[in-house]
């Protein structure tokens, strides 16, 4: 006979216990199981002889004993038992076959990956930082190399700006050093200190000077140059200057000038290397090196 989620034979006058129904009523023997849509049951007799239904598994894809660990090629799960009840816990991701706990960091490339739990309870494994020259960052995070800075985002390691003597400059930030003037260029994937103007000196005040510009200073006129073969520019003596009493004028390297009774000549001793030199006028066409300009 069946009652309630039992059953019994009738033997000599005396109802003994032989077994639990299913859910579907269909009989049990004791120590049998069943599987309902979560859990596997188990069908029990006790010490005093009377039958009972326990929690003995989880039912996730299949029966998973308490404490088993599985998981389903997306996340991986344990059963756990709470009280008389058992429950299939999640425990994190499977990332390309390999488990991750909830929380758990993996770097791959050069980014740095979390197993986070989606607000869908799905499991997710999510960009979060980047590798970069061996350490790891978060995303928006900011951080210096040799060269550059920059920052991490979920395209990667981003420049953002030059570093100058452990100083950080954004695109467009210039300094000036050796009398030359250097700006801080960002392209897509990196940056560079581009010289691009010559500082002189003029009236006790250093003035900017792009490269090409012609400027006097002192006994001589200078030109802001681009360096060939170096990322550099020069400032570059290119005339004589000649201060008289009445004019100033200028000398050519190589050349000599009649300035009232005074021959001025510019000696180029090397490229670049000027001097002033001056002689008695009447000596101008006499001067071994020096034209007549």
């Amino acid at each position: 006979m069946d009652v309630d989620r039992y059953w019994y034979e009738c033997q000599d006058g005396q109802k003994i216990p032989k077994g639990c129904l299913d859910e579907g009523g269909r009989r049990v023997p004791i120590d049998g199981t069943f599987e309902t849509k979560d859990y596997q049951m188990q069908c029990i007799q006790g010490s005093d002889g009377f039958l009972t239904l326990t929690y003995k598994a989880c039912v996730k894809g299949g029966a998973h004993d308490v404490g088993s660990q599985w998981d389903d090629g997306t996340a991986m799960y344990t059963c756990v038992r709470e009280g008389d009840n058992v429950r299939v816990v999640m425990l994190g991701c499977i990332d390309q076959g390999r488990p991750l706990k909830f929380d758990d960091r993996v770097a791959k490339g050069d980014f740095i990956y979390q197993c986070k739990k989606s607000t869908d309870g799905s499991p997710s494994v999510n960009k979060v930082g980047c590798l970069h020259e061996g350490r790891k960052y978060n995303i928006g995070e900011t951080y210096e190399g040799s060269k550059f800075w920059y920052t991490c985002t979920d395209s990667g390691s981003k420049v953002v700006g030059c570093m100058y003597h452990s100083h950080r400059l954004q695109d467009g930030d210039h300094f000036t050093e050796d009398d030359m003037m250097y700006a801080c260029k960002v392209r897509a994937n990196d940056a560079e200190l581009e010289p691009f103007a010559c500082m002189a000196q003029e009236n006790g005040a250093q003035i900017e000077r792009k490269v090409g510009c012609f400027w006097v200073e002192g006994d001589f006129e200078y030109t802001c140059k681009a360096a060939e073969g170096s990322n550099k520019v020069t400032k570059t003596k290119t005339q004589c200057v000649y201060r008289a009493p009445q004019a100033m004028f200028k000398v050519q390297p190589g050349c000599v000038q009649l300035a009232e009774t005074t021959a001025v000549g510019c000696v180029e001793s090397s490229p670049g290397n000027l001097r002033i030199e001056t002689y008695p006028a009447d000596q101008i066409d006499r001067l071994p090196g020096l034209r007549r300009c």
